[in-house]
């Protein structure tokens, strides 16, 4: 079985060689561009659609029970 291992087989997420140079980080730090009135607004938004996302599940799940 060990033979089965020993080559080395491109495959769906072999890196390409344009991937293996990593250039380097900047060193200047990125400031947080995204407010805390943004965040909350974003949470919201996504509350009320998985909100939204539940309840025209349940009226879909009432309408087959007819």
């Amino acid at each position: 079985m060990d033979t089965v291992f020993e080559g080395k087989r491109p495959g769906r997420f072999a890196p390409s060689p344009s991937t293996r140079h990593v250039t380097p980080m900047p060193t200047v730090p990125r400031t947080n561009s995204v407010t805390a009135s943004q965040a909350r607004a974003a949470r919201r938004r996504e509350a009320r659609r998985d909100e939204q996302a539940v309840a025209a599940w349940l009226r879909e799940l009432a309408a087959r029970t007819r």
